[in-house]
């Protein structure tokens, strides 16, 4: 990069200035060499940070723009030091050489045919030459050695592990298994079903973690994966346990690497392996403390061409990057997986029972259409420190006046500090805190200011983490001067957090600037804790244990597979069978689909509380509400609105429903929204209308979470840590599954069908990906935009916890053989059913019972689909909560209420003549149903029969039953045919006063019935009496009074007779 020659001057200039005060500094302290060199120091790393700053101010905020400018003045400052102790007699040797280290990355290559084939060739060829020395029958003495050298380059060279650190933790964690008997530290990749296929072991176990896991145990953070234990693994393991006396003792790093010598050293010298071999022992020269502290081995990088170039392996580039530990994920604990997809479930005894769960009371919450910021939050905390928030007419005024001298500044800051002393005298707790606070930042200042720290330095220091820290300070809830060493690291912890946040969302906007504000800030925190060690006692943290930043991220791994789905439907059914209101009833069905979304879509828990019916997609249900039962397509577009704004720019998304629901949730979904787009008052308008309210009431993000939380309980007993979002997590693992696991992957992991995951890629990625499914890369890119990521490194660090076992699932397919010589030497004895020389391992071991490794793990159990739960009937039930069940969740489909209200409203309202050999279909209770909310309809209108008199109630009998036999409902009236013979008399069975009189019997309140044409004009060709009826307003409530009376009518049990 060209630099600019002004720039340059300007900083020559300061490093003149630099070293003429280090001058001034070596005659005044010349007797003190210790406390001099510490001022020399302190001098050039002050004006280093000024540097920094002021070429960040000039723009250049990346290191590559830095980088000309930074090595100019080093080297400008080295030549006077050099002139300096060359011309000055007695000198002093001034101990500051400055040298920034600048890592350059490493250039992108571009994998084409030809390079990718160079450099998987040696590899591969390694590969070929490993297998052709095992087969081989005639080995040299077979050592301890060389076992565990065997075993670590088949888990290298098969499996893909080219990690020191896990293939030493992989070795430790089956030394254990064997020592203490615990086989079952394996798992088959496929369900117990699959019996006349291979199904591959998998290996599950934890490697510690400086940053990122899914597990802390005594303070470490630890990541647990899975690998696939290979056939020759397998037979190299059972090897180690016949020699258990000599070969079970520790697996170390150098162990590891001395065992993998031992076999290199054995191959054919015509291989090329001076690399490997010159690689390793250069390894294998540092001490065991660097060793610890190695990843990836160097001479073995492009090991996993081997891999991808091998014929029988599906690897893309995404699950290579994973089998290479370069994409960050982590696989569940095995807790998790037992709860998740082995039966080995929670005993009994640990859940709880029906009469020690907590009661949960419904609670909701109005909508409230607008948003607190975090700034205005902020703005409420008492700050009396004035070094954050500006005005903007005093930024302005800034520009127009000389800044004040540093003597009236530290004046200021005195008198705060005076005035804070007294205020705290009188405080309580809670203020107490923040003055506390303020008063520990205004020490530090002043003990910079005795280190003789420029002001622009101290306040550069102050603001780069006192807003922060006085933020948390606010948040703490106890005395701040009591504050442990737990309580210091998560108040740390939280800051740096917070401010890698503000960075995080920098990067994604702006991704060429530098944000490295949480990195600066570690350095600032961290003198800052060392001074309020000395000054103030507070405890010593781990969280400054190393000298650079890394934020440690905790994946929440836990999968809710659809067994446990199933689970969770069954108590929540139950619970709304034991409801009390129908107000708890309505809202706990609301919350089945707000599980169902979050199973299938991943939607987060404010998105889905926060949708509205703008975010539907669907013409056909806004335009044309009788879609006759049959499914359409419904799309749900996630954007910021008046309720809720989204997480990123990224979350907002389009989620196709259709793809990934089966047939009979979305029956269910498309019903609810149905049913919303019919209660809407403003048609044209969705905007404000929320998915999941009624009137402006919805269940409350604390209701949500508790009553999620004790569902769980009930299942899996206390202390399980499943949460609303892990749902999230499911629809990302399952997804990734339907969308890129093969049959077996799809049918022992999901609900789904393989038919319908063909279906489903064939209709999101099209027929050109699905030719080559088995490489392409969209899949991916697809998968993390549906999540709301903007790279699948976000979605795989943080919600795919399967990719191990895809991996595996694309890999397993490689061919294994040996020569049964070699395998009697290695088991020490003979094998069953061998009779050929050359022997598949895969077979051998699935019929060999000394195999316990793999005899003994368990296997997935088979996963069936999810059914939509159905309430079991009541004894108390009421007509109207039947059909209203029915018609918006499907329930109650056999109940003889819902039989004969399909039948009456079919008849009622069809065109044709209805027959009694007719096909029911609930299309037109469905419309009548919504014509009678849409005039008020409210089950208070029907009146108890029952409970008046007997004369009263044979009228309505007979009313009733002429209605049933006789009415046709068109448009806004009720019609009845009125016949007549030759001599005009009526020929009828039934009489017109009587259906008037028992009809008025059962009307609400404020309504009329009106009957038009009676008696028949015989003059007109028409001779049909309407009925219609009134209400207080005039307004025609005709279709609210049928659906009534349809209600009334197919409770008697005496008009079906």
């Amino acid at each position: 990069m060209k630099k600019n020659d002004l720039l340059i001057a300007k900083i020559r200039e300061q490093v003149d200035s630099v070293f003429s005060e280090m001058r001034n500094q070596i005659k005044k302290l010349s007797d003190n060499s210790e406390l001099l060199d510490y001022k020399l120091n302190a001098l050039w790393y002050e004006f280093y940070d000024e540097l920094i700053c002021f070429l960040e101010q000039k723009k250049l905020t990346s290191k590559d723009a830095q980088k000309p400018y930074i090595q100019d003045c080093e080297q400008y400052f080295l030549s006077l030091r050099q002139d300096y102790l060359s011309e000055t007699p007695l000198a002093y040797p001034i101990k500051v050489w400055p040298k920034t280290t600048f890592f350059d990355p490493i250039p992108r290559q571009i994998r084409s045919t030809e390079a990718h084939l160079r450099l998987g060739q040696q590899h591969f060829h390694i590969a070929i030459a490993l297998k052709e020395y095992w087969n081989d029958p005639c080995h040299e003495e077979i050592t301890v050695d060389w076992i565990w050298g065997s075993f670590y380059l088949s888990l290298m060279y098969c499996s893909g592990c080219s990690d020191l650190s896990h293939l030493t933790a992989i070795g430790n964690t089956l030394i254990n298994a064997i020592i203490e008997g615990e086989l079952q530290v394996c798992s088959k990749l496929y369900h117990a079903d699959y019996k006349k296929i291979i199904n591959p072991l998998v290996l599950h176990y934890r490697v510690q973690q400086r940053a990122y896991g899914n597990q802390i145990d005594n303070r470490q953070v630890y990541q647990w994966r899975h690998i696939w234990l290979n056939p020759y693994s397998q037979l190299y393991i059972q090897g180690i346990k016949k020699r258990t006396a000599q070969a079970l003792y520790t697996q170390t790093p150098r162990l590891v690497l001395e065992s993998i010598s031992t076999v290199l050293g054995r191959l054919p010298k015509e291989l090329d392996l001076n690399y490997q071999m010159t690689g390793l022992k250069k390894l294998l020269r540092r001490s065991d403390a660097k060793l610890e502290e190695i990843r990836s081995l160097t001479p073995f990088e492009n090991l996993n061409l081997a891999i991808e170039l091998d014929p029988n392996s599906g690897l893309d580039m995404c699950l290579s990057e994973v089998m290479q530990n370069r994409l960050k994920t982590v696989s569940l604990t095995p807790m998790d997986q037992v709860r998740s997809w082995f039966d080995l479930f929670i005993d009994q005894d640990q859940t709880l029972p029906d009469d020690k769960q907590r009661i949960i009371p419904l609670h909701t919450e109005f909508v409230k259409p607008d948003l607190i910021t975090a700034h205005q939050q902020l703005k409420e905390i008492p700050f009396e420190l004035m070094l954050f928030e500006r005005d903007q007419t005093e930024k302005n005024e800034s520009h127009k006046r000389q800044r004040k001298s540093e003597r009236i500044k530290w004046m200021r800051w005195k008198q705060i500090q005076q005035r804070l002393e007294q205020k705290k005298l009188v405080s309580g707790i809670y203020e107490k805190n923040i003055i506390e606070a303020q008063l520990r930042l205004l020490a530090w200042i002043f003990h910079l200011k005795a280190q003789n720290k420029k002001l622009n330095s101290i306040e550069r220091y102050l603001s780069s983490i006192a807003k922060d820290y006085l933020f948390h300070i606010y948040m703490f809830t106890d005395d701040i001067e009591t504050m442990n060493q737990e309580d210091c690291e998560e108040l740390y912890e939280a800051i740096l957090n917070s401010i890698d946040d503000r960075d995080q969302a920098k990067r994604e906007s702006d991704p060429k600037a530098n944000h490295g504000r949480a990195q600066y800030a570690f350095g600032r925190l961290k003198a800052f804790h060392t001074f309020c060690m000395k000054q103030y006692q507070v405890p010593k943290v781990s969280t400054f244990k190393y000298n650079d930043y890394q934020r440690v991220q905790f994946c929440d791994a836990k999968l809710i597979s659809p067994k446990l789905f199933n689970q969770l439907k069954q108590v929540l059914t139950l619970k709304i069978e034991q409801s009390e209101t129908s107000k708890e009833r309505e809202y706990l069905y609301q919350l089945q689909l707000m599980y169902l979304l979050a199973f299938r879509l991943g939607m987060r828990l404010n998105e889905i509380r926060g949708l509205t019916l703008a975010e539907v997609i669907c013409p056909e249900l806004i335009w044309n509400h009788d879609t006759q039962g049959k499914i359409v397509n419904i799309h749900i577009n996630l954007r910021n609105n008046v309720y809720r704004k989204l997480k990123s720019q990224n979350a907002k998304r389009q989620l196709d429903l259709n793809a990934v629901m089966l047939d009979a949730e979305l029956a269910l979904v498309q019903q609810h929204i149905k049913q919303c787009i019919m209660h809407n008052p403003v048609k044209t308008n969705h905007t404000e209308k929320l998915i999941f309210a009624n009137d402006s009431e919805i269940l409350s993000a604390t209701y949500i979470s508790e009553m999620t939380q004790m569902i769980f309980d009930k299942i899996l007993g206390e202390g399980h840590g499943y949460t609303f979002h892990n749902f999230r997590h499911s629809a990302a693992n399952h997804l990734a599954i339907a969308w890129l696991g093969s049959k077996e992957m799809v049918m022992t992991y999901t609900d789904y069908g393989w038919s319908q995951c063909k279906k489903m890629r064939k209709h999101l990625f099209g027929d050109t990906a699905i030719q080559n499914e088995a490489v392409i890369q969209h899949k991916w890119r697809l998968l993390a935009d549906w999540m709301g990521h903007g790279t699948i490194e976000q979605t795989a660090s943080h919600y795919l916890h399967i990719l191990d076992l895809l991996v595996v699932d694309r890999i397993y397919h490689l061919p294994c053989t040996s020569h049964e010589t070699a395998i009697k030497q290695i088991l020490q004895g003979d094998i069953k059913g061998s009779k050929e020389d050359i022997i598949d391992l895969n077979h051998v071991i699935q019929k060999d019972r000394q195999f316990d490794f793999y005899h003994a793990s368990q296997a997935v159990n088979k996963v069936d689909s999810v059914k939509l739960s159905r309430p079991t009937e009541s004894k108390n039930l009421f007509v109207s909560t039947v059909i209203h069940d029915y018609i918006k969740y499907k329930s109650y489909e056999d109940h003889i209420w819902v039989t004969r209200s399909k039948k009456l409203a079919t008849k009622w309202m069809a065109v044709k003549k209805f027959q009694e050999s007719d096909f029911l279909d609930d299309g037109e209770l469905i419309t009548l149903y919504e014509y009678a909310l849409k005039k008020g309809f409210d089950v208070k209108k029907c009146l108890d029969i029952p409970s008046m008199q007997k004369n009263v109630q044979k009228q309505i009998m007979i009313a009733l039953k002429t209605l049933k036999e006789h009415g046709k409902v068109r448009k806004n009236f009720i019609h009845f045919q009125y016949c007549f013979d030759k001599q005009n008399r009526p020929r009828i069975n039934w009489s017109v006063e009587s259906l008037v009189l028992g009809l008025k019997c059962i009307l609400p309140d404020h309504t009329e019935l009106k009957l038009d044409n009676y008696p028949p004009d015989m003059t007109r060709k028409s001779r049909e009496i309407k009925l219609s009826f009134i209400n207080s307003a005039f307004g025609n409530v005709t279709l609210c009074i049928v659906f009534i009376l349809l209600l009334h009518t197919i409770k008697q049990e005496n008009l079906w007779i």
